[in-house]
């Protein structure tokens, strides 16, 4: 990519369209003659707070699945922001997944896959701006360039938002690992899309290696 900060016309209607429905969703303007705007996938909101009562699997709420720009706001700004639930000093995730996904290593959509993550620190004031910015680019397809022999977008398969009082996290899930120019690709474009400091690196690790912390990342970009 020779300028990051430029998208591709295809990338920038999406987009465009996702803003100005935001703006509508905030000015409580309901637009009743247009039809809704659809997605190019439809995605699952999960949220999960961990109960020493229930597994890990009970825990996991559905929320809801998105499939339009209109409906994606509605939850959005009723969704309380990853900050407010760090205010309450316990562990708890956002997931937002491709419908039909389910947010596990062991789902075959994952099996074979890995993350990137970007580890945020527990006092990062940008967390709701990266977090927001990830979810963007997953639904307005800007992980995708008019020039790739096959969208890029196809490789993700979600991404979580980790709040812990010993850093929050936020974590690109795809269901490719050991395709190295794939992988990096898509870490280099979503530093570009949530305007990453050039000074902060993120990592990737196959899901099954991941709950090692001897393991060295995969990759880093």
């Amino acid at each position: 990519m020779t300028d990051s900060s430029i998208r591709s016309s295809s990338q920038q209607k999406p987009l465009a369209i996702i803003t100005n429905q935001r703006e509508k969703s905030n000015n409580g303007v309901a637009d009743t003659v247009s039809p809704k705007s659809p997605l190019e996938f439809t995605w699952t909101f999960w949220y999960i707070k961990p109960d020493k009562r229930l597994t890990w699997e009970q825990s996991l709420i559905n929320l809801i699945d998105i499939g339009f720009v209109e409906d994606f706001w509605a939850t959005f700004n009723h969704l309380a922001p990853p900050s407010r639930l760090a205010q309450n000093k316990s562990n708890s995730d956002y997931y937002f997944f491709k419908n039909g996904v389910r947010p596990m290593w062991e789902d075959k959509a994952n099996a074979n896959g890995g993350r990137w993550l970007l580890t945020c620190g527990n006092q990062d004031s940008k967390l709701d701006e990266l977090w927001l910015e990830t979810l963007l680019g997953m639904i307005g397809d800007c992980f995708s360039h008019d020039t790739d022999p096959e969208p890029l977008s196809h490789y993700i398969t979600g991404c979580v938002v980790a709040i812990r009082t010993r850093g929050h996290k936020i974590a690109l899930w795809l269901s490719e690992a050991r395709n190295e120019t794939i992988v990096r690709e898509i870490g280099r474009r979503w530093r570009s899309i949530i305007n990453l400091s050039p000074n902060v690196r993120i990592q990737f690790d196959m899901h099954n290696e991941s709950s090692s912390s001897s393991q060295r990342p995969m990759y880093e970009e």
